[in-house]
C-alpha cells in the first residue's frame, strides 16, 4: 500500500496559497471537535436527564454498545444494517467509560468526528489549488448545517473523491492499474464492514467515477486497456476479501454477512417507505436545481481544466450522478434527518464547485451565497446548538448530581418518575428469570428493557422491524431458537400507561402498520413458546418460556369464501372490492391473506404504494390496517381485527381468556391502494391467492400422577 500513499500525496494536496503552513485549514477540524464534545465526557459524574424516553432509536442506540460489551458484532453474532466497524466507533466512547445507560449519551461522538475528518480530506483532495480560507469556510460550513452525524455519507463522499483521483491517475500514468485497483476493494470491503449501504454507494462510486473520466478520454484508447486492468485487479482482490471476511465471520465459505447485508439493502426501499412532505420535497429540489445551475456554469466557463479538478468534465459529470444516485434514498425514508442524508453529497459537491472559481469578487459572493444558504435552509446539528454549549459548561462548573423534581435516577439517568417505575419494576423481574449472562426475549422493539436489566435481548436481527421477508425472518427466528431466552417482555400496541404527563402508549405502531401486521412470524413464535407470567405494569406482559405451548396450541385455518382473483389496477388510488367474507360462527382471531402485487422494475427506483385493508364487521363498525408486503412476490399477511392491545391476553395459560368480550363477525374486506407520495410506483396489478379466517386453541397440560 506504500505506492497508493505516495500516489495520494501526488495529487497536488499542498495549499499553494500557504507554503509555510500547508495544512493549517486543519485547525477548523480541532475547533469542531471541542464544541462536539459530549457533556457526559467533560463532567461523568453528572446525571444524564432524560425527560422524553422510550423514543424508536433509543432502543438499538442503547444495545449497540451493549453488544459490543458483551462480545456480540453485528454481522456475526447479529444482523443490522449498520455493520461492525460502526459498533466499534459507537461503543468505544461508553466502553472506555464503563457502559452505562448513562455513558452511551454521546454515542455518536467519534462519528461525527469521522464526518469532519473525511470532509476535510474530500475538501484536499478537490480544493488543493484553492486559498485555504475557502477550505475553512466550506468545511464549517458543511460540518455545522449540512453533515449527518454518522459518518456514513461523508465516508461515503470522501471515497468517490479519491476513486476519481485514482482514475486521473491512472489515465496520466501515475499509478499503476494494480495499486487503483487493489486500493478500491480494500477501500470498498472497509465500507461494507461500516454498513451494508456505505459499501454498496462505494461501490457504485468507483464505476461511476470510472464513467466519467472514461467519457472524458473517451479519444484515448491506450487509457481504457489500463482501466481494464485495473477493474480486473479490483475484481480479483475483492473475491479474496469476501472470503477473508466470511472467514472471519462464520466460515470461509459461509456468505451469511454478505446475504444478511444485501437482505438489509433490498428490504428498506418497500419495508420502510414514508411519505414525503412538501417541505422534504422542496428540500429534495431546491438542491438538485441549484447543484444543476452551478455545475452547469463550472462546465460553461473557460479556464485550465488541469489545474482544478472539479471544473472538468468527468467530474461533473460524476459527481453530479453519484449526488444523484445518493438523493433517491431520501425519497423513501423521507423524514427530516434521511433527507439530510440524501442531500449532502449534492450540497458538498455544490460548495466545492461554487468555490473553485478563481476571481476573487465572484469567490466573494460565492461565499456569501453558502453561508446564507447554510443558516436559512439547513437545520444545525444539535451539538452545535447555542444552548447545547452553554449546558456543556454549566455541567462542567456544577455538575447534576441530583435529579429534577418529578424524575428518578436510574443507572446515571433521571427519568420520568412514573417511567423509572414501570422501568425497575420490569427488570426486577427480567433479572429474577434470568441469569446474569443470559437472555431476554422483547417484543416488538423496546430493548432498553432488556439492556438496563444487563441482558442480552435475543434475535438473529437487530430488532425485528426490520427482519422483513423470509431470509431475514429465519435468521431472527433462529437467533431467538439460538438463545433460548427464559423469560421476556411483550409491549401490545395501543395499551396506554401513565409515563409522565399524559397517556402514552410503550408500544406505537411504527409508519402506522400494527407490529403485529409487520412481523406476525415472530409474534406467533413467541405466542407458541411463552405464556405470560405475571401483569407486572399497565403496557407490559410478563413472559416465561412455556415450550410445552408448541405441542399444547394448534391452529384451525377456515376460508372466508373470497374468490381467488387478480385486479387491474388502473388508477393512482384504487379501492378494491374484495367481497363478503363468511366468517366462522364460533368466531376466529385472525385475518390471513395470502397475495401478490405486482409493480414494473421501475418500483427499484420509487417505492411501493401504500397498502390498507378496510375491514367492515357485521355492526357496520370498520377497522382500517396498512401493511407492507414485497413487491412481485407471493406473501402472507396477518391482520388482528379487533384491539390490538388485546393480543397480550393470548399468551395467557388459559385459552378460554384469550378473547375478551364478544368480536362481532367480519363481513366485507375492500383494499384501499393509494400513494405514499408523487414518488411511489403504481401497481400493475393485485392477486388474493386465499382469504382465511385463523383460530387459535390450547389443550390442557396433562397432570402426571406418581
Amino acid at each position: 500500500m506504500v505506492p497508493f500513499s505516495r500516489s495520494i500525496i501526488n495529487f497536488r494536496l499542498t495549499d499553494t496559497s500557504s507554503p509555510r503552513l500547508p495544512f493549517w485549514d486543519a485547525v477548523a477540524i480541532l475547533l469542531l471537535t471541542l464544541a462536539s464534545l459530549p457533556a457526559t465526557w467533560l463532567s461523568p459524574r453528572s446525571l444524564l436527564v432524560v425527560p422524553d424516553p422510550g423514543k424508536f432509536d433509543d432502543h438499538w442506540i442503547l444495545d449497540t454498545p451493549f453488544k459490543a460489551s458483551h462480545g456480540l458484532w453485528f454481522g456475526r453474532d447479529v444482523a443490522f444494517p449498520y455493520g461492525p466497524l460502526f459498533q466499534w466507533l459507537c461503543s468505544e466512547p461508553s466502553r472506555w467509560i464503563g457502559v452505562s445507560m448513562a455513558s452511551v449519551d454521546g454515542f455518536d461522538t467519534l462519528l461525527l468526528w469521522c464526518t469532519f475528518l473525511f470532509v476535510y480530506l474530500t475538501l484536499r483532495l478537490l480544493l488543493p489549488e484553492q486559498p485555504a480560507w475557502k477550505r475553512i469556510l466550506l468545511l464549517i460550513l458543511l460540518c455545522v448545517f449540512w453533515a449527518p452525524w454518522d459518518g456514513r455519507t461523508a465516508f461515503d463522499i470522501f471515497l468517490f473523491t479519491l476513486f476519481l483521483r485514482g482514475w486521473y491517475a491512472l489515465r496520466e500514468e501515475r499509478i499503476r492499474p494494480v495499486v487503483l485497483g487493489f486500493g478500491a476493494a480494500l477501500l470498498c470491503a472497509v465500507g461494507f464492514l461500516y454498513s451494508a449501504d456505505t459499501g454498496m454507494y462505494a461501490i457504485a462510486g468507483f464505476l461511476i467515477s470510472l464513467a466519467g473520466v472514461a467519457l472524458e478520454s473517451r479519444h484515448e484508447s491506450n487509457a481504457f486497456r489500463r482501466y481494464a486492468f485495473a477493474l480486473l485487479d479490483f475484481t480479483l482482490l475483492a473475491v479474496v476479501l469476501v472470503l477473508s471476511i466470511n472467514a472471519i465471520m462464520a466460515g470461509v465459505f459461509n456468505f451469511r454477512f454478505w446475504k444478511s447485508s444485501l437482505a438489509l439493502v433490498a428490504v428498506y426501499r418497500w419495508n420502510e417507505p414514508v411519505q414525503l412532505s412538501v417541505q422534504g420535497t422542496i428540500r429534495l429540489f431546491v438542491a438538485l436545481l441549484a447543484a444543476g445551475v452551478v455545475f452547469l456554469l463550472r462546465l460553461v466557463v473557460p479556464g485550465d481544466r488541469r489545474a482544478s479538478i472539479v471544473s472538468r468534465m468527468g467530474f461533473l459529470l460524476s459527481a453530479f450522478v453519484f449526488a444523484v444516485f445518493a438523493m433517491q434514498s431520501g425519497l423513501i425514508r423521507c423524514d427530516p434527518a434521511h433527507i439530510a442524508f440524501a442531500i449532502f453529497p449534492m450540497v458538498s459537491f455544490t460548495g466545492a464547485v461554487l468555490l473553485s472559481f478563481p476571481s476573487r469578487a465572484f469567490s466573494a459572493i460565492a461565499a456569501l451565497a453558502a453561508i446564507i444558504c447554510s443558516v436559512s435552509l439547513a437545520q444545525p446539528a444539535p451539538v452545535f446548538r447555542l444552548e447545547n454549549i452553554r449546558e456543556r459548561l454549566a455541567r462542567m462548573r456544577t455538575p447534576l448530581t441530583d435529579c429534577p423534581m418529578g424524575f428518578s435516577q436510574f443507572d446515571g439517568v433521571c427519568y420520568p418518575a412514573a417511567y423509572a417505575d414501570i422501568l425497575q419494576t420490569n427488570v426486577s423481574y427480567l433479572q429474577q428469570h434470568t441469569g446474569p449472562q443470559g437472555s431476554v426475549v422483547i417484543f416488538p422493539y423496546q430493548y432498553l428493557f432488556g439492556i438496563a436489566s444487563g441482558r442480552n435481548v435475543a434475535g438473529g436481527v437487530l430488532q425485528s422491524l426490520i427482519a422483513a421477508g423470509p431470509y431475514l425472518t429465519q435468521l431472527d427466528i433462529a437467533g431467538m431458537e439460538k438463545a433460548a431466552a427464559p423469560a421476556g417482555l411483550y409491549f401490545p400496541d395501543g395499551m396506554a400507561t401513565r409515563v409522565y404527563v399524559a397517556e402514552r402508549d410503550l408500544s406505537l405502531p411504527v409508519d402506522n402498520v400494527p407490529n403485529f401486521t409487520r412481523s406476525p412470524e415472530i409474534w406467533l413464535w413467541i405466542f407458541q413458546r411463552y405464556r405470560s407470567e405475571q401483569q407486572l405494569t399497565p403496557g407490559v406482559v410478563a413472559l416465561k418460556q412455556d415450550d410445552s405451548r408448541l405441542g399444547r396450541i394448534s391452529m384451525q385455518p377456515q376460508p372466508l369464501g373470497i374468490k381467488s382473483e387478480t385486479y387491474k389496477v388502473r388508477e393512482r388510488i384504487t379501492l378494491l372490492d374484495l367481497g363478503e367474507a363468511s366468517w366462522p360462527d364460533e368466531g376466529a382471531d385472525f385475518l390471513r391473506l395470502r397475495m401478490t402485487v405486482r409493480y414494473r422494475p421501475w418500483w427499484k427506483l420509487r417505492k411501493p404504494e401504500r397498502l390498507t385493508l378496510v375491514i367492515t364487521r357485521s355492526d357496520g363498525s370498520q377497522n382500517m390496517q396498512s401493511f407492507v408486503l414485497e413487491p412481485n412476490r407471493s406473501s402472507e399477511v396477518w391482520f388482528y381485527p379487533w384491539t390490538a392491545a388485546d393480543l397480550g391476553h393470548y399468551f395467557d395459560e388459559d385459552g378460554s381468556r384469550w378473547r375478551t368480550g364478544s368480536h362481532p363477525a367480519i363481513a366485507h374486506l375492500r383494499l384501499w391502494v393509494a400513494p405514499l407520495d408523487w414518488v411511489s410506483q403504481q401497481p400493475d396489478s393485485i392477486s388474493i391467492d386465499s382469504a382465511e379466517a385463523i383460530k387459535f386453541s390450547m389443550q390442557p397440560k396433562q397432570t402426571v400422577f406418581r
